[in-house]
């Protein structure tokens, strides 16, 4: 992407990928929900806020203007959700009430991204029912859940073409990370006695599992899918058992 091109990092959690977007060279808008995690990152980052490179939002993003309840996670904040469900196995420890903003708010206010990164525990159908033709980044991700179906027939139908299946686990795409290679490489790590590494070197550079989205979807592992390819390689996987974690859609 171009250079200080505008990435809206939804779901801001410690704050690895709004780090490895500044580190790029991009403007970042981060929104993050929980306001610990927020209040940390405003410490962290502040001579990235001076500079103007980053904004920081204590916000839940949601379908329309307002406030909602977050359930606080206490085994990992950043598994904080408005739905309580996500977390209910995960010992949840209380709530608090935070202000919602739209993805077209979002826009009003700072322009339509080149890229959204969006990773908020169930209710990333928020922002990616709200895009438009107008509206639609060049590049987007999310997790992919139960209405990954309904989510891709609307990105097919504003435009989106090219679609990839990312492992949060690995952050390789779904095949490679059933290549022989790939599982050889994990038989030997789990008799070594490891369960998996903790970084993964990626597009050049070191990533943090379960911290970090990984490479941007321009960056990503693997070749590009039509929605039909990436619906049939994500239906064939989950009937077979083939899945190891979560998975990010990237599109484009």
């Amino acid at each position: 992407m171009k250079p200080q091109a505008l990435i809206f990092d939804i779901g801001m959690f410690d704050g690895s990928d709004s780090r490895y977007f500044l580190d790029e060279g991009y403007r970042v808008v981060a929104v993050e929900a929980n306001p610990e995690l927020a209040e940390k990152a405003r410490q962290e980052f502040q001579d990235d806020i001076a500079g103007g490179r980053l904004s920081v939002l204590n916000f839940a993003l949601a379908d329309e203007p307002g406030e909602i309840e977050l359930v606080l996670c206490g085994d990992d904040l950043g598994a904080s959700s408005i739905f309580g469900d996500k977390i209910a196995h995960r010992n949840p420890s209380g709530t608090c009430t935070v202000p919602t903003i739209t993805f077209s708010q979002l826009v009003d206010r700072f322009g339509v991204p080149d890229y959204v990164k969006v990773d908020i525990e169930g209710a990333d159908r928020h922002c990616i029912l709200a895009m438009g033709r107008d509206t639609r980044p060049r590049y987007l991700s999310f997790e992919a859940d139960h209405d990954l179906e309904e989510l891709m027939a609307h990105m097919a139908s504003i435009g989106y073409r090219q679609f990839k299946l990312i492992g949060q686990c690995s952050f390789l795409e779904l095949g490679n990370e059933r290549s022989l290679g790939n599982r050889s490489r994990r038989k030997l790590m789990r008799w070594l006695g490891f369960d998996q590494p903790m970084r993964v070197r990626r597009a050049g550079r070191w990533f943090r599992l379960m911290h970090s989205s990984g490479p941007a979807p321009w960056a990503s592992d693997g070749r590009w899918y039509s929605a039909a390819t990436l619906l049939s390689k994500w239906n064939h996987a989950r009937r077979n058992d083939q899945l190891s974690g979560w998975y990010d859609v990237h599109a484009c």
